[in-house]
């Protein structure tokens, strides 16, 4: 062999100096790359997937044309950084993936330039360093955010706390850390969880609720307690059971109203009185069933969360929310051809601010329900939040790419119509008839209105060869009518806007899913 080759490859297995420890290296060592990533919104000029396995990554993609090169890079840093790139695509478009390579190449450098291994301090220590570069920035960000998901050794939950009140390039001479913060729990993702919820209210009020493990109603509990309050974990660990009160009893209708007593995530120097959140019937019932199945009296402990309540408490959320995601995207993430999407309590708790600052709450009203000892924190999110501007770019269709994964698989199988026996969906939207675009398996009645909410329900089979197009311009239709009233009206913060926002993705992405399923049958049998 060669002398030179043979000193190559002995660099490239033992390096000089690792920046990884034993525990990082074992966890590297351990993952599983998917075969094949999917590009699943790609159109039909770009490049469909790549194989992950190999040195040299080459795709086209919106226009451009990428090489990324993992030559020369150590295994266990190619591997890493791979990683890293896959979960950028999974909620992002791989349009300009190689800015983002050289970044976590930069990153890895800078690690190695500074004698340290990667932990969370030396990597905060970098971000603070990258101000000036937003790029550079935003993917060191980027990959400290993905090692706190997967608790990579070095980084905990608790770092995101602290993460998120840095200062952020072009934010600094205001001081700002929220200004340029945007909702990572985005709208299809909600309507999964909201939808998730409704259909397990209905197994628990059938005869099947008993099918229900302890484990899967206390990490439902979990989730549908962040997400209706953003508890921090501390806050979760100090619930008992009599805190969740049922203030109204059921009415005629068999409506209740429960609320739920926080307590404060850290203790000031004299005693404060829990914070008091209403919680929505669909959300107390889970909790409900979890006690009642655990036989809890209102002096227990409501979750037991071990030793670690930020490891507990995000690894329940996002079993639940696997659980409740469509059944395509789980056989992809079980089968390995692509990473589960992870979230975070932190994320859950700024998509509370956010959201609240988006319905025109005031700063004293986010404080109170985030239980902030100030209103400092409340008043960013209050400056964060878009105008009419933004709200109209995103109801116009410039949304990004990022909901990539789950929500082309939120509806079912597209099929024939011809093949479809059961009910058949169809409804008005702005003043027009959508007749028979798809099927629906919902065993009992529909809570919802047709066509409108169908697109975004798992129980939804869209009928091949039916003009969806359609339903898309009536949708528009309703936006541009709700625009046009809320410029006349001023009033920059419709929730309408939002609704139908999230209504016109799920179609465009059923078209979409359509689309790609034909292009495939085209690469199949081109004649």
């Amino acid at each position: 062999m060669n002398l030179s080759i043979a000193k190559k490859h002995m660099d490239k297995i033992v390096p000089e100096f690792s920046i990884f420890s034993n525990e990082q290296v074992s966890f590297i060592n351990d993952l599983k790359l998917p075969k094949i990533l999917r590009f699943i919104r790609a159109h039909i000029f770009d490049d469909k997937f790549i194989n992950p396995s190999k040195d040299i990554w080459e795709f086209r993609y919106s226009g451009n044309s990428e090489k990324i090169s993992f030559e020369g890079m150590i295994d266990i840093e190619s591997k890493i950084t791979k990683f890293l790139l896959i979960k950028y695509i999974n909620k992002n478009s791989p349009s300009h993936l190689g800015n983002h390579f050289r970044n976590f190449k930069i990153f890895f450098e800078k690690t190695k330039s500074l004698g340290k291994n990667i932990d969370f301090k030396t990597s905060k220590n970098l971000l603070l360093s990258s101000t000036e570069n937003e790029q550079l920035y935003f993917s060191i960000k980027f990959i400290i955010n993905i090692f706190i998901s997967e608790n990579f050794s070095g980084f905990s939950f608790e770092n995101e706390y602290s993460l998120e009140i840095l200062k952020k390039p072009n934010s600094r001479k205001n001081n700002l850390y929220y200004e340029e913060y945007e909702d990572n729990i985005d709208l299809p993702t909600i309507n999964i969880i909201q939808k998730g919820f409704i259909e397990l209210n209905n197994v628990l009020t059938s005869v099947t609720k008993d099918s229900l493990s302890k484990s899967e109603l206390r990490d439902a509990s979990i989730l549908a307690l962040v997400f209706a309050t953003g508890m921090r974990p501390v806050q979760m660990a100090k619930l008992s059971a009599g805190d969740l009160k049922k203030d109204i009893l059921e009415d005629t209708l068999g409506t209740a109203r429960y609320s739920l007593l926080v307590p404060y995530a850290k203790q000031a120097r004299f005693m404060h009185k829990e914070v008091v959140i209403k919680l929505p019937e669909e959300i107390a019932c889970i909790v409900l069933a979890y006690i009642n199945r655990l036989k809890l009296s209102d002096e227990d402990k409501l979750f037991e969360l071990g030793k670690n309540s930020a490891i507990t408490c995000s690894k329940a959320i996002n079993e639940q929310l696997f659980k409740f995601s469509p059944i395509e995207y789980q056989n992809q993430v079980l089968s390995g051809d692509t990473f589960q999407i992870k979230y975070s309590m932190t994320q859950f708790r700024h998509h509370i601010g956010h959201s609240m600052a988006m319905s025109g709450a005031s700063a004293e009203e986010i404080a109170y329900i985030l239980g902030h000892s100030s209103l400092v924190v409340a008043r960013h999110y209050i400056y964060s939040s878009p105008e009419t501007a933004i709200i109209r770019a995103k109801a116009l269709g410039r949304n990004s790419a990022y909901k990539q994964m789950i929500t082309m698989f939120m509806t079912s199988t597209i099929i024939e119509k011809s093949d479809w026996p059961g009910k058949k969906v169809s409804g008005f939207i702005h003043k027009n008839f959508h007749h028979e675009i798809g099927g629906c398996a919902y065993d009992s009645a529909c809570p919802f209105e047709q066509v409108r909410n169908c697109y975004g329900c798992l129980y939804f089979h869209p009928f091949k060869n039916k003009d969806h197009s359609e339903v898309l311009n009536s949708i528009q239709s309703e936006i541009d009518d709700i625009i046009t009233i809320a410029d006349s009206t001023q009033c920059s913060r419709n929730p309408l806007l939002l609704i139908h926002e999230s209504t016109k993705f799920e179609i465009e992405s059923v078209i979409a899913r359509h689309n790609l399923i034909e292009d495939m049958k085209c690469q199949l049998n081109p004649t």
